[in-house]
């Protein structure tokens, strides 16, 4: 993908999680059914979590509900979004362009990496590949990485939501297999880039990135299939 279709593409998810913040947290008030599955991955005592994209804080205030971890670091690209985290959940918070090489440099070590809902947002697979292997670096021996990715297109309510390239101005050529382009209405109107991550595709980028996937399941939305969840390590740890 061209790096002018990349910045493109970004500064459409920036201007879309900026202007409809408010919407996009309200739509997130309740904790999704796959974080209690989530919750028995968590290694033990409890662990020191950076949570990759951490938006309004969700994750935060699920775990923090549960007394789930020691130390809780949130780090996200969006002011706004870290702004209402900050409000409700007790950690550290930081504002990083997650799309930028070295974007987790300086936050430390941690024994879980969770990366929910967020990794179908960075356009381009080398980007991904190499933000993946960051958190990598950033993972203690025998750590764990909590990754979600959205299953749109199994859903008919949401494969309505796919919108043309031509809304955006570009063309399918310009962009990568497995590239869409859906829309928001609910409290206001948006388009947001995404890339379907299925569980070959996931499969594929932790080998590429020399980690192994301990457990894959399905879980939420009305059919409880809505997200594909990923439990990855350092390949050679249980």
């Amino acid at each position: 993908m061209r790096e002018e279709v990349i910045e493109r593409l970004l500064a459409l998810n920036r201007a879309f999680y900026d202007g409809l913040a408010g919407p996009f947290a309200r739509s997130r008030e309740e904790a999704p059914p796959g974080f209690d599955r989530l919750l028995k991955e968590l290694p033990k005592p409890r662990p020191r979590l950076l949570d990759v994209g951490c938006g309004e804080g969700r994750f935060g205030r699920f775990l923090q509900a549960h007394q789930a971890v020691e130390a809780y670091t949130g780090v996200d690209f969006s002011a706004e979004l870290l702004r209402r985290a900050q409000s409700r959940v007790a950690g550290r918070f930081v504002r990083r362009d997650l799309s930028r090489p070295g974007c987790l440099d300086g936050l430390g070590d941690f024994e879980v990496i969770a990366c929910l809902a967020m990794l179908q947002h960075i356009p381009g697979r080398a980007n991904r590949r190499r933000l993946l292997r960051e958190m990598k670096a950033h993972l203690t021996p025998g750590g764990r990485i909590f990754l979600s990715t959205w299953q749109f297109l199994d859903s008919p309510r949401q494969r309505r939501k796919v919108a043309e390239w031509q809304q955006e101005g570009l063309a399918a050529a310009d962009v990568e297999p497995n590239d869409y382009l859906l829309t928001w209405q609910r409290g206001g109107s948006g388009l947001r880039y995404v890339c379907l991550i299925d569980a070959d595709e996931t499969a594929a980028l932790a080998g590429d990135s020399g980690l192994r996937i301990l457990t894959h399941f399905r879980s939420d939305g009305r059919e409880g299939n809505l997200n594909l969840y990923s439990v990855l390590s350092h390949s050679g740890y249980d």
